[in-house]
């Protein structure tokens, strides 16, 4: 499944657990807060639910929209050059 995360994070500590967890999920940073790419489904709620409890209700955010395959190849970029192929590179993910 493809993925489009977005948050807005106000504690340092979280937020870089945030991208830390995202990256290694195999998502691509597209800006600041924003991760695109595929990743197994039960990996991104893996990390929803390790990051929720540590997200503030009152300023913190986090929205994970997923993306089939027809509305991931409709993504359109302007500005900054990315490749959809790139963002969206698959990974074998081995858990031990």
């Amino acid at each position: 499944m493809y993925y489009l995360i977005a948050y807005d994070i106000s504690d340092n500590k979280t937020r870089r657990l945030a991208v830390k967890l995202w990256k290694k999920a195999g998502l691509t940073r597209i800006q600041r807060s924003l991760f695109m790419g595929a990743a197994p489904s039960l990996k991104v709620q893996d990390i929803r639910s390790e990051l929720s409890p540590l997200l503030d209700p009152k300023t913190d955010s986090l929205t994970i929209q997923p993306l089939d395959k027809a509305a991931y190849q409709r993504l359109s970029f302007s500005g900054k050059k990315w490749s959809k192929k790139d963002i969206a590179r698959e990974h074998d993910v081995f858990i031990i």
